[in-house]
């Protein structure tokens, strides 16, 4: 007993020895532990929830760019020439005949001279010949006059028996040699004025090409996006100049996505676009809709026609031919850029054509516990 009383405390000894606390409930969990639990069990039932009428969507993503009409257009030089002044810059809106550029036209100017010179030299000349000539064709008519008198009296003299047939004769002959010269002297005259004129004419033709092909006017309404052409370059006919965006067009998305998924999307889907100059975290991404899906892969080719840019195209090509999906913007007149977005009003700034951008097409919405299943039939043998 000294050995006991050492090794407990009385306190303890008492609790044992006494009867009247073995009907006290022993305690295992405390409030705590209980707390956990409950929370623990709501976050189970929660997830279970969500997995049954939950959804996860199912998206195609892709690479593209902002655009308005889905493509941009080309202002080229109709003629050959030295860009000599660049009358707009990137960002400034024009008018269908405005003036975009100029262009040197060394040659056709030197052309321009060059037939001034021939038209003055032609004149000098037909003036001169048209004195001789006025003055010949004078004679011829006067010699002409006389040989038809000559023949009138040989033709009374021949009708007598006065004369012989054969001196009628020569004198018709001689009547003709000079009516014959007369005829070769107007025409001469006419053909050097005619010479004159083709000149003339020529000359107005030219003057109107260099007119036309010194200054390059704008074929559309629209605002500029990329000058193409350094001032000082030599261009050839037909070379672009300058790329527009019609303004009279809307703001359309034009995404390139991977060949093997691109053909679940089809037109009405849901589409998801940030644009590489707003922050997606802090702004959300706008929302479109699926207008249109090609029915095959897009050639480069086909891909520098819509962007009018080489390095552009490579970039969006990427490794292999890929499907293009056109999606229209839903507009929101509420915010800044006029677009509706996924959270707030987007950001404080306005979205412009010819700005990258990603998107996410939601191709299928399914319940997370689909992917469960399989999983748990997987694991039972099922």
């Amino acid at each position: 007993m000294g050995m006991s009383d050492g090794l407990f405390r009385k306190s303890a000894l008492d609790k044992l020895s006494s009867p009247e606390q073995l009907d006290v409930m022993m305690q295992v969990t405390s409030p705590t532990g209980w707390i956990a639990l409950g929370g623990s069990a709501l976050i189970l039932l929660f997830v279970v929830v969500w997995s049954v009428v939950g959804q996860i969507g199912i998206r195609v993503d892709g690479q593209g760019i902002l655009i308005r009409g889905a493509s941009v257009l080309d202002v080229t030089s109709a003629a050959e020439g030295r860009l000599t002044d660049v009358l707009v810059k990137p960002g400034d809106t024009v008018k269908e005949g405005q003036p975009l550029a100029r262009l040197s036209q060394p040659e056709l100017v030197l052309k321009i001279e060059n037939t001034k010179e021939q038209i003055r030299s032609l004149e000098s000349q037909t003036k001169e010949s048209g004195a001789r000539g006025s003055s010949l064709i004078a004679q011829y008519r006067a010699q002409a006059r006389d040989l038809r008198e000559k023949l009138a009296t040989q033709q009374r003299l021949v009708a007598k028996g006065l004369l012989t047939k054969t001196t009628l004769l020569a004198t018709k002959q001689q009547l003709a040699a000079v009516e014959q010269q007369i005829a070769q002297s107007e025409s001469s005259t006419s053909e050097e004025g005619n010479r004159v004129d083709n000149l003339r004419r020529e000359l107005k033709e030219l003057e109107a090409r260099l007119a036309g092909n010194t200054e390059v006017a704008s074929p559309y309404t629209g605002r500029v996006l990329e000058i193409a052409a350094e001032k000082g370059s030599l261009v050839a006919a037909g070379a672009r100049l300058m790329t527009l965006e019609p303004l009279d067009a809307p703001m359309e998305t034009v995404l390139y996505v991977p060949a093997a998924e691109g053909k679940k999307v089809r037109p009405g889907m849901t589409v998801r676009v940030s644009p590489s100059t707003v922050k997606t975290e802090e702004y959300g991404f706008m929302v479109g809709k699926v207008r249109s899906v090609s029915d095959f892969p897009v050639s480069p080719e086909g891909l520098r026609r819509t962007l009018h840019n080489d390095t552009l195209a490579q970039t969006l090509m990427g490794k292999s031919a890929p499907i293009e999906v056109v999606a229209s913007l839903v507009p929101d007149a509420k915010t800044p850029s006029g677009f509706q977005w996924s959270s707030s009003n987007g950001p404080p700034t306005q979205i412009f054509s010819g700005t990258l951008a990603t998107g996410s097409v939601v191709v299928e919405s399914r319940r997370p516990i689909s992917y469960v299943l399989p999983l748990v039939k997987k694991s039972l043998g099922g």
